[in-house]
């Protein structure tokens, strides 16, 4: 079966014969899900983790209804997937071990909170494995493989430890892992050489043979580095582009698209992340920016150029505002509001037309959020009365969605 979001459904030879799984996904929340979901319609035996039994039975009875695109298709599709409680049993049925559990922001030591994930590795070593790969696939401040997942993981023996974060956004979460994401990369930090083979060609068969995801190959900490670098990179840009906008704005005779389009065409700057608009927002790139500044600090290196970004990122939503205001509105209405346009899933972590839509509000502004009843739903629970609220159905909302992202009607 195909479908343009899951891809075709393969039915391939097990990747490790001698073991009754291929893998197990420790933590299938909804990315974990979506991950393990991947690899079983990849041809891999795929066991699922998770600490909740009654999630587990409505996964293992594919009762679950998700609101992430294609999941609960998946799900309905999959053969050679299940769903456990028991890490120990996934654990020693299977040959890698993948770990995608929350590793949220909580801007101590590590700036990520590596609570939940370290706690997963000290079961794992309380079992003592043997011969097994382990691939962390949740973001980590770098060096915590070096530091401390491998200490955490000293009683096991022949095992390795690797690291495998995905580029994938809310809302898009399966085709991401099918194709590397928006930008078409896949990240492995291999501990050894078969471990790099081994994860090279559970890529390769995710995306198929006539993909043209780049799978890069690194060290754990490289893979570290890297993971945040790329993120850092696009917000780098974004900035730069949105700084060259409103340069042009304040420039008669200017055109901010005719100059970001001219500059797309340079093959050294690209096209991805060069229209002005909006800033960026979401679950990822704030967070990820100030975790490589702050490792960066920590190495002895001032990171100028993530704070700058991280400042500019602000500063455009200020000039942004200044710019509404003279339009002088009786009503300002903002639309599509959640962190990334027509996204299909309710998230509004980080917002940037939500920023922009509050300080009007400040001002004293009578502002609407227009949107579909789940995004408006998230917008009440953060910022209440606040704002007036619209709702509209799906298609409504995005047909009338600016191609620039340009927002405000």
């Amino acid at each position: 079966m195909t479908n343009c979001i899951l891809g075709p459904k393969l039915e391939q030879k097990p990747l490790c014969p001698d073991i009754e799984y291929d893998c197990c996904v420790i933590g299938i929340g909804r990315l974990g899900l979506c991950f393990a979901l991947t690899l079983e319609r990849a041809g891999l035996r795929v066991y699922g983790v998770d600490v909740n039994p009654e999630y587990v039975k409505l996964v293992n009875e594919k009762k679950l209804s998700a609101q992430e695109p294609g999941l609960t298709e998946a799900l309905a599709e999959s053969t050679h997937f299940v769903a456990t409680t028991n890490t120990e049993s996934a654990v020693t049925a299977s040959k890698l071990i993948f770990i995608l559990v929350p590793t949220p922001t909580d801007g101590g030591k590590y700036y990520y909170d590596h609570s939940i994930l370290s706690n997963v590795l000290v079961k794992l070593n309380k079992m003592r494995l043997k011969g097994k790969s382990i691939v962390i696939s949740s973001t980590v401040f770098p060096g915590y493989i070096h530091h401390i997942g491998k200490l955490l993981m000293e009683q096991c023996v022949d095992c390795t430890l690797n690291y495998n974060p995905a580029f994938v956004a809310q809302g898009d979460v399966l085709s991401g892992y099918r194709t590397g994401g928006w930008f078409g990369m896949v990240l492995i930090g291999a501990a050894t050489t078969k471990d790099a083979e081994l994860l090279t060609e559970i890529y390769k068969r995710v995306s198929g043979p006539t993909s043209d995801t780049n799978i890069s190959v690194v060290s754990p900490a490289s893979a570290e580095i890297c993971k945040l670098a790329s993120n850092c990179f696009r917000t780098t840009k974004i900035s730069f582009a949105n700084m060259i906008g409103d340069i042009a704005d304040r420039t008669p005779g200017a055109d901010k698209y005719e100059i970001c389009n001219a500059l797309k065409q340079d093959k050294s700057i690209g096209h991805i992340c060069m229209t002005p608009g909006f800033g960026y927002g979401g679950p990822c790139y704030p967070r990820d920016n100030k975790a490589l500044a702050k490792f960066a600090e920590k190495v002895g290196v001032n990171p100028l150029i993530p704070k700058a970004t991280d400042d500019y990122n602000e500063f455009h939503h200020h000039i942004m505002t200044k710019a509404i205001l003279a339009e002088k509105l009786t009503e300002y209405v903002f639309e599509d509001v959640a962190y990334k346009p027509k996204c299909a899933v309710p998230m509004i972590d980080n917002s940037p037309k939500l920023a922009i839509a509050y300080s009007l509000a400040r001002e004293g502004k009578k502002v609407k959020i227009r949107d579909r009843f789940d995004v408006v739903l998230e917008v009440m629970k953060d910022y209440g009365d606040v704002f007036e609220y619209e709702t509209v159905s799906e298609d409504e909302n995005w047909e009338k969605q600016n191609a620039v992202n340009q927002g405000v009607y």
